[in-house]
């Protein structure tokens, strides 16, 4: 099926199972909590000067809000599910 076989094992990609056994000790709640934070402060800059190139090309520029408030959600739950599933895993 692809053109490498020795990238595949058991039709899974193997570095994306090493890369997700490799990152296992490097995710904690620091981590999880500063990706949250800086895709919120990035997705709002980008929507801030979105709405500018709109008002100053004259065009409309609604889906980029609509991804924001995706973002500030996702960014917002994120946390949560860590802290939770991690606070029921050390119980």
């Amino acid at each position: 099926m692809y053109t490498y076989e020795s990238f595949v094992t058991d039709g899974t990609f193997t570095f994306l199972v090493w890369l997700s056994k490799a990152l296992q000790g490097f995710l904690n709640g620091f981590t999880v909590m500063a990706v949250a934070l800086i895709s919120i402060i990035i997705s709002g800059q980008v929507i801030f000067f979105e709405a500018i190139l709109a008002d100053e090309l004259g065009t409309g520029g609604g889906s980029g809000f609509w991804m924001f408030l995706v973002i500030v959600i996702l960014g917002t739950v994120s946390p949560i599910i860590y802290f939770m599933r991690h606070r029921e895993a050390g119980s």
